[in-house]
């Protein structure tokens, strides 16, 4: 028994010494299998190393996990690679730029139990580096899980295997959101499609030191009637999808505090462990640009690594050097900023890829139609604003067009319309760094206005393209704009205000200066009036606020950055971006697209007049031997454009006011609102009655009516009538543009401003609300005012009923916030015009013509039916 006991004792403390070999044994086993499978997976792929090695085989693709990658942000970014050439589904896009945020996407890996998961983290939201605010952000804000994939194997180094392929081969891009609005028969709602996986596949894998990009060809299944023309089978909406992911640079940059008197793009974060203010960090998205430390402190210093751009081998021989031309221009700019030699354009090397993110590249693009004409998007460090690459794409359509177009692209509508406003997605577009949707369109008619100006002054013949010397210019204008979105810079619509009208064509002045402060603009093309020897049409390099906005972002010296920002009231430093410049609520009538000089007002009756002068004789400038009428008709549709475009920038002069972004104390402080003279507002609305309002505004004389219509091409990709009519609609086009502004100048926010300015400013400094209606109603009905009238052209009744038509819904129909005093004083206007148009119509009357006494009659029963209802909606 004594025995017994003891070996009972050994063999029970045997027990788990015997069970821990046989655990150890089993897990070396099962490592060893998953050795064997990371082995048996991978043999005979294609293997690709890279900052993600990957490895492609038989319809998989395996990610290789290092253990450092795992919990190590990166970004993601995507971008459009085979589009459908319409609808803003371009190859080349990036996608982040027509997403809601603008920016790629930081994610980590996560490894969980036996999964890998794709976790999307928040930026927004930051500790400070305090460790309990950190805590208290992760409780309150969490991440997203956007994919996830178990783990197939373990290499003997711990990296870690998963098959990645459904990642991307589906939605993750969120690009069935655009689709859907491209098969949509209902404006503003996306149409119903469906990602459709029998159909896609991954096209192609590529690794580099610092990204790695995986193509995937997707295709939607289209359940709505309707397709874009350009998609083969309208049933499948095939989209390529470009993932790049990206490293983030181990050492953040540092960053640069915005400020909002110059125009950067912003990376924007809330910090909690801030107790000022609200929170908010701002800073500016810039490119890392350091001084060797052998010139550190010099001014200019030499750089470490200058900011290149390369252009690709897509594009034309013909462009290359005008592209490099405004790539380089922004030397000036750099230079003004401290830094030599800061800024290059190559070629991209034969031995390149422009996928790389090393390489920030100018592409070359075409589309069905033209859209945004060229956009500069940029890949951004979320944590500090640095940007890590740009590819910034040309549209071939825009260039083309410009050269030798008489298509026009832009009907005369919609010209008016888009200097009124803008729809919510694409201000959001500009917000996120695009253009204007159309700019294409715009671009080309710019280049018609500017060829139909050298035909009417005899320079070229009306079978001659626009000369290479004026396209070098548009194109030049063209990449310094885009390239300055690239270095993180927002549009200027400003700038041309620094600009004296009586400066604009001094090429001495503007060679310094700028025919527009700064290349950030929308120009129009600065053609001189009749008599005037012509200055650049465009801006030769960099303008003035320019060297200042670059300065300030890129100079080495915090304290000269804040130095700089208080400059804003100087002379060329004007600023005002994509807010300050559309809708109802812009208000500063310096700020707009398309126009030049500091005196706007002046500018506009100049391009007025200019585009009138020009009409009379349009058929001898446009026609030539064996050429189509419609040319004519695309010609007059430019010039009607330009006309009423510029009518219609005036019209912020009502109700408005100068905007300026001083800070309290800095040098010229202007204070934030400045009042419009009223000398000049009533300057601006006799410009606009004048030239929008009164019998001259129908500038179509009859001899060129007569020529003018649809074009007779019957095939796909062109429409052969004006919303089914073969001949010139004059009056439908008519009142709708003047509609628009008849809606522009009585919009609610316009007419608040206006009593507002009045109890700021007194009333006596302000065009009030009567007199604006007063007047407006006197030119509209001037033949019925006095006795014993004149009949009323057809053009002149279209607007008259449309006059009506505003004043009845101010009257009974109110848009939201339109103040009562607007809604008083259109009861006493109707009543004083129905008063007038009674008169006319009381024996002895003029003898107006069936018309006449038809539209009389019929206006006033409308008018006596709405006062009667106004009283109704008043008790």
């Amino acid at each position: 028994m004594r025995n017994i006991l003891p070996l009972l004792i050994a063999l029970f403390l045997l027990v788990p010494i015997h069970e821990g070999f046989a655990q150890k044994k089993k897990k070396g086993e099962q490592e060893e299998k998953k050795e064997d499978k990371f082995t048996e997976l991978t043999k005979d792929a294609t293997h690709q190393e890279g900052f993600i090695d990957t490895y492609r085989k038989d319809g998989h693709l395996y990610l290789a996990i290092k253990p450092e990658m795992l919990d190590k942000d990166f970004l993601v970014n995507y971008e459009i690679a085979e589009g459908i050439g319409s609808s803003f589904i371009n190859g080349g896009l990036m996608l982040n730029l027509v997403k809601n945020s603008g920016k790629a996407e930081m994610v980590a890996l996560e490894k969980h139990d036996d999964k890998i998961y794709l976790v999307k983290k928040n930026t927004r939201y930051v500790s400070g580096g305090q460790d309990d605010v950190a805590k208290s952000i992760d409780l309150t804000f969490g991440n997203s899980v956007m994919e996830s994939a178990k783990i197939e194997a373990t290499s003997k180094d711990s990296v870690i295997l998963i098959d990645a392929y459904d990642w991307f081969v589906s939605d993750l891009s969120n690009i069935s959101l655009l689709v859907g609005f491209s098969v949509s028969s209902q404006p503003g709602r996306p149409g119903r499609v469906s990602f459709d996986k029998s159909r896609s596949f991954l096209e192609h894998v590529k690794n580099f030191p610092e990204n790695t990009n995986i193509q995937a060809k997707l295709t939607f299944k289209n359940s709505e009637m309707s397709a874009p023309r350009t998609v083969p089978d309208g049933r499948y909406i095939p989209v390529g999808i470009h993932y790049s992911l990206v490293a983030l640079p181990e050492q953040p940059m540092k960053t640069r505090t915005a400020d909002d008197r110059v125009g950067y793009f912003l990376t924007v974060h809330k910090d909690f462990s801030d107790t000022e203010d609200n929170f908010f960090r701002r800073y500016v998205n810039r490119w890392r640009l350091e001084c060797t430390d052998e010139t550190a402190g010099q001014d200019p210093c030499e750089v470490k690594k200058p900011i290149t751009y390369y252009i690709e081998q897509t594009v034309p021989q013909r462009y290359r050097k005008p592209l490099m031309d405004g790539v380089e221009a922004w030397g000036d700019a750099f230079r003004a900023a401290g830094f030599n030699d800061a800024i290059r354009a190559e070629m991209l090397p034969e031995d390149a890829d422009a996928e790389d993110i090393r390489y920030p590249t100018l592409r070359w693009n075409t589309a069905d139609q033209p859209t945004y004409s060229a956009i500069g998007p940029s890949v951004v460090d979320p944590r500090t604003g640095e940007i890590l690459d740009a590819d910034i794409l040309f549209e071939a359509n825009m260039l083309l067009g410009f050269k030798n177009n008489w298509r026009n692209l832009v009907d005369p509508v919609h010209a008016v319309e888009t200097a009124m406003g803008l729809s919510e997605e694409q201000m959001q577009q500009l917000e996120n760094g695009g253009e204007l949707s159309n700019f294409a369109a715009h671009f080309s008619d710019q280049g018609m206005f500017l060829r139909t100006a050298l035909i009417s002054r005899g320079l070229i013949q009306p079978d001659q393209p626009v000369p290479d010397e004026f396209l070098d210019e548009a194109v030049k204008w063209v990449t310094m704009h885009e390239v300055g979105h690239t270095l993180g810079l927002r549009h200027n619509f400003r700038s041309s205000a620094d600009t004296p009208l009586d400066r604009l064509h001094d090429k001495q002045w503007t060679r310094q200066n700028g025919v527009f402060g700064s290349v950030m603009e929308y120009p129009t093309p600065n053609v001189a009036p009749e008599g005037v020897d012509n200055g650049y049409y465009y801006n030769p390099g960099v303008g003035s606020y320019d060297r200042w906005v670059v300065s300030y972002g890129y100079t080495p010296d915090d304290s000269r950055a804040g130095e700089l920002a208080r400059q804003s009231a100087k002379d060329g430093h004007y600023y005002g971006t994509d807010p300050d410049a559309y809708g109802p609520a812009a208000l500063d009538p310096t700020v707009n697209i398309f126009d030049l000089s500091g005196d706007p007002l002046a500018w506009s009756r100049q391009r007025a007049d200019l585009a009138k002068g020009i009409i009379p004789q349009l058929d001898q400038h446009v026609l030539a031997d064996n050429v189509a009428y419609y040319n004519l008709t695309d010609a007059f549709q430019n010039l009607l454009g330009n006309y009423f475009s510029a009518v219609a920038n005036s019209i912020k002069y009502i109700g408005g006011e100068y905007l300026y972004r001083d800070h309290m104390g800095d040098p010229g402080n202007r204070g934030p609102f400045q009042p419009i003279s009223m000398e000049d507002q009533q300057e601006a609305l006799d410009f606009i009655i004048g030239y929008g309002f009164s019998e001259q505004a129908n500038i179509l004389p009859q001899e060129i009516h007569q020529k003018i219509g649809a074009d007779r091409w019957f095939h796909w990709g062109n429409s052969s009538t004006y919303g089914g009519r073969t001949d010139y609609p004059l009056h439908e086009i008519l009142v709708s543009i003047q509609t628009s502004m008849l809606y522009g100048l009585t919009h609610p926010y316009r007419l608040n401003r206006i009593r507002d300015a009045e109890t700021k400013y007194g009333a006596d400094q302000v065009v009030g609300i009567p007199e604006l209606m007063e007047e407006l109603t006197n030119a509209v009905w001037n033949e019925v005012w006095t006795a014993p009238g004149s009949n009323i052209p057809a053009v002149r009744r279209d607007l008259q009923r449309a006059h009506i038509d505003r004043m009845v819904q101010l009257l009974t129909d109110a848009p939201s916030r339109t103040p009562a005093d607007a809604r008083s004083v259109v009861r006493l206007r109707l009543k004083d015009l129905n008063r007038r148009i009674s008169a006319r119509l009381t024996p002895p009357t003029y003898d107006f013509d069936g018309y006449t006494r038809a539209h009389l009659e019929e206006s006033q029963a409308r008018i006596a039916k709405a006062l009667e209802a106004g009283l109704k909606l008043e008790n």
